[in-house]
């Protein structure tokens, strides 16, 4: 079993879930999920997990990320982006000057309330759900940080292009919303693409059409800072049967005695196996423990 991620450029019309449907049916594989969702009109980045990669989810979900597109002012809808049902107009957009102006108020760490149409959960169920039955509910804000924050004129007076840095969790829908209330004449997204998740970029993902075993890559590039030790075949293979023994025989590995003494994680893999294991972490009291195993074989 073959395990690892896929970066895919995702194209508009389609969900997240569409895109992890089509990539299991095209690979035959077992397990198929993506790592943070993008919004069916929006495009770029979408990192898919493969089989036993599907466990380094919360991994590939850190990290900041980078959006680019266009807000349209003097227009508030119901979804935050243009495609929602409009619920009032303005055409008292104010001048771009004062639109750089505001947008620098959202640079830095602050409260942010998800879109009413995001996989938020509200009592148990996803907000989304519940704004298209129709029920009334409101969102907690959460806290997110934005690096940092373009704005240029857009093609016309309404819009702008954006490019902005930020923290997981941050909705860029939101971003055009809020804009366009600090503006006071509303704001919604017209077009969302992100560029990148972390340190991984869109640049050279594969299309979902020309998507294949060939554009899976191993799960540790999602890691790349972290420590890579290669052991015995045996001894891999018995730390990912979950061997306490092995821990110990790992502690006397001439790879592994520098790691312990710093806490901290670090991946392994067995001689000849390309494919990175799992993870191990070391304690602060310098004890060898498990941390991750994606199942592999050890040869």
């Amino acid at each position: 079993m073959r395990n690892g991620i896929i970066l895919i450029d995702k194209p508009s019309g389609v969900t997240s879930a569409g895109v992890v449907a089509r990539v299991k049916r095209l690979l035959g594989a077992s397990r198929v999920g993506h790592a943070g969702t993008l919004d069916p009109d929006a495009t770029g980045l979408l990192i898919i997990l493969v089989n036993g990669a599907t466990r380094v989810a919360s991994y590939a979900a850190d990290g900041s990320k980078v959006y680019s597109g266009t807000f349209t002012f003097g227009i508030r809808t119901s979804t935050d982006d243009v495609f929602g049902e409009i619920l009032t107009t303005s055409d008292e957009i104010p001048a771009f000057a004062e639109i750089e102006r505001q947008a620098r108020r959202f640079v830095g760490e602050f409260d942010q309330v998800p879109p009413k149409v995001s996989a938020v959960k509200v009592g148990g169920k996803r907000a989304h759900k519940l704004q298209r039955g129709g029920l009334e509910f409101e969102l907690e804000p959460r806290r997110v940080t934005v690096h940092s924050f373009e704005v240029k004129p857009g093609e016309s007076a309404d819009t702008v292009k954006y490019r902005v840095s930020c923290s997981p969790g941050f909705y860029v829908r939101a971003l055009a919303r809020d804009m366009g209330e600090a503006l006071g004449c509303g704001g919604a997204a017209a077009a969302i693409r992100r560029e990148k998740s972390g340190h991984l970029g869109v640049e050279g993902a594969a299309t979902l059409e020309a998507v294949g075993w060939e554009s899976l890559q191993d799960w540790s590039v999602l890691l790349p800072e972290v420590p890579r030790i290669e052991l015995p075949v045996a001894l891999a293979a018995s730390i990912h049967n979950g061997q306490r023994s092995s821990l110990r025989e790992a502690a006397r590995h001439p790879a592994i005695v520098p790691l312990l003494r710093t806490p901290g994680v670090f991946l392994y893999t067995s001689q000849g196996n390309p494919e990175t294991m799992g993870i191990l972490a070391v304690s602060p009291d310098g004890q060898l423990q498990f941390e991750l195993n994606l199942g592999l074989k050890a040869a």
